[in-house]
């Protein structure tokens, strides 16, 4: 096997430890409780996304700039054989948008796909669910975190990907209407 870049190497590592979370049997109510988490930095900001909220996950993809009056749209990438819209998830969560370090996309939906940009991955973590905690009143405040996580000494916000898909078909939604009201 030949050496591997950084990045094909943590690529590989994710996709093994994805695999191997859904080739062990379900835990018994005996055993402890665990959360599998993508561990993300916004911002210099710790943030999770849960894997089970996700369909999948693609890095260094070329997102093409489309015009458009959501500005959270980075653009659309070729993802399987299809156009998949890319959103900034930094600015969606509140956070300067910046469209050069999306460099990472985590895909969710099943009928309408789309993804969400952003330039850190640091890791994935399996956390005990006891340690998933309901989100603070000051982290709510960032919009779309519901729950946070204690994990390597760091409490991570958990970003609801189901809460950014609302957001995102909703907005979608009410540009369709003001562009047919013109």
């Amino acid at each position: 096997m030949s050496d591997l870049s950084p990045i094909a190497k943590t690529v590989a590592d994710l996709r093994n430890t994805f695999d191997r979370s859904y080739s062990l049997p379900p835990s018994s109510p005996g055993t402890e409780q665990i959360e599998n988490l993508l561990a993300v930095r916004l911002a210099g900001n710790p943030y999770a996304m849960r894997v089970t909220e996700i369909t999948g996950l693609a890095n260094n993809r070329k997102t093409i700039a489309i015009p458009s009056p959501i500005p959270e749209l980075l653009g659309v990438a070729g993802i399987r054989g299809g156009l998949v819209p890319i959103y900034s998830l930094a600015a969606l969560l509140g956070y300067p948008r910046d469209v050069a370090s999306a460099r990472w996309l985590a895909l969710f939906g099943n009928q309408d796909q789309a993804g969400l940009g952003f330039s850190d991955l640091e890791g994935y973590l399996r956390v005990p669910a006891a340690q998933v905690f309901a989100a603070s009143q000051e982290n709510i405040t960032r919009g779309h975190v519901k729950d946070v996580a204690r994990a390597d000494g760091l409490v991570r916000p958990v970003v609801s990907i189901p809460s950014l898909m609302e957001m995102i078909q909703r907005r979608c939604g009410e540009n369709r209407a003001s562009s047919k009201q013109r």
